[in-house]
């Protein structure tokens, strides 16, 4: 029964139709909840999911490899997730810029709310180009990332070097870098110049020196394979063969997350984000919870519940004999874990167990192993 659009009217044109407005909502809300940090970075993530979709990505380098593919924007330095693109194939919602192609437009459409602010954008090499680079650089926004050698206006770069050296093109705004370590590394920034830094490690006795942009470029860019690495001992795992199902739930592991990070921000207090899971859940239940009493015949009388012990209860009296006209003592539900013969004529209202009202009320309803 859950669903989150109105399946008698479909859109036949929108393949995302069935969970258009929770991925309207969320987006929006990411957006508004956080500014970003200087640095932000563009990277896929894949949502595993092996079932039949027209839409499902084979990606042989991810964990999962079967899944839905997003592009997600994220703030270097929290790992916040600000916005987010569902892959669909031909039919995905982005503005096309031509003069930048498919990946391209997929960046610009992403930044569109951060463009002229400085902000310093870091991509891989499915996005980089000189073409989108000094667009971005247009828009007082810098970029930094590693690029195909065969892209657009690229320099040919065809030099032979020896492990540790590097060569520079500059045009403009852009600086085109290749550096060989174990193999050939080329980068393409708007940031950075042509300096090399001490990393801390030796090659045959000296120092060895990488560029900076490359030093950045790694400190940077594994803000989402962090969230996914996060995700992946606490997610919603959720069994189904409904492909919106699986993106709900994910999309609310997203929201937990992007929760977590603010939390943090906030108090100062560095909680992990399995514990902070469990206290969302407690407070959660505690403030919406709607109490069903137990059937007084249960079977599961006494038994651990989240309600036992984060809702208000108050005792009462057993109900009345009208035949006799007196109490119908019960045995206490603790004390009968205990293997004690004790009748009691109180009760908690709200749970309808029987409980002696002295010691046992208060360890039923405070102590998880009464």
């Amino acid at each position: 029964m859950l669903h989150f659009g109105d399946n008698n009217n479909p859109n036949q044109n929108d393949k995302l139709f069935k969970i258009k407005l929770a991925i309207n909502h969320l987006r929006t809300c990411f957006k508004n909840s956080l500014e970003p940090f200087q640095n932000i970075c563009i990277d896929e993530s894949l949502m595993l999911f092996k079932g039949r979709l027209a839409f499902k990505q084979f990606i042989p380098s991810k964990r999962h490899r079967f899944g839905v593919k997003l592009f997600i924007l994220c703030d270097c330095e929290t790992s916040y997730i600000l916005d987010f693109i569902i892959y669909t194939g031909s039919s995905t919602e982005i503005t096309q810029f031509p003069e930048v192609g498919i990946s391209g437009s997929i960046v610009l459409t992403l930044l569109e709310k951060y463009l002229n602010n400085g902000h310093s954008l870091y991509v891989d090499n499915w996005y980089t180009s000189p073409s989108l680079f000094s667009i971005l650089h247009e828009k007082k926004t810098n970029a930094c990332g590693t690029v195909k050698i065969n892209r657009k206006h690229m320099p040919p770069l065809k030099e032979k070097l020896e492990r540790g050296q590097h060569v520079c093109y500059a045009a403009r705004n852009i600086l085109a870098t290749k550096w060989l370590d174990k193999r050939e590394v080329r980068m393409l920034s708007t940031i950075h110049t042509d300096e090399m830094i001490v990393c801390g490690k030796t090659l045959q006795g000296e120092d060895k020196r990488k560029p900076l942009c490359i030093l950045n470029y790694n400190e940077n860019m594994g803000a989402i394979d962090k969230t996914d690495m996060l995700l992946s001992s606490t997610e919603s795992v959720r069994k189904t063969i409904r492909w919106y199902k699986k993106v709900f739930f994910h999309l609310l592991d997203l929201s937990i997350l992007n929760a977590h990070v603010i939390y943090k921000m906030k108090t100062g207090e560095n909680i992990p984000l399995l514990q902070f899971q469990i206290k969302l859940i407690k407070e959660i239940v505690e403030k919406y919870q709607k109490f069903r009493p137990r059937a007084s015949n249960s079977k599961n009388i006494g038994q651990d519940a989240p309600m036992r012990l984060v809702a208000r209860h108050f005792p009462s009296h057993v109900e009345k004999n009208e035949k006799k006209n007196k109490l119908m003592a019960k045995r206490c539900v603790v004390c009968r874990k205990h293997k004690i013969r004790k009748e009691t004529t109180y009760k908690c209202t709200q749970c309808n167990v029987p409980l002696c009202i002295l010691k046992c009320f208060e360890k039923y309803h405070t102590q998880k192993k009464y």
